[in-house]
């Protein structure tokens, strides 16, 4: 199918649709917990390390 602009289209239906957002969801919510989870963990090395006085 094209549009109007000439792109080609998809047409799913809405219950596809949704399944696909909460799958995208889900991997979002799992890669900002990974991501926090990286930075909470440099973090914690960094003020380990200026304890124990290794500055750089």
């Amino acid at each position: 199918m094209n549009d109007s602009s000439g792109e080609d289209v998809i047409r799913m239906p809405a219950s596809e649709l949704e399944l696909i957002r909460a799958r995208q969801r889900s991997r979002a919510r799992v890669m900002a917990l990974l991501l926090g989870g990286f930075v909470v963990l440099v973090f914690a090395i960094s003020i380990v390390k200026m304890k124990l006085g290794h500055g750089g």
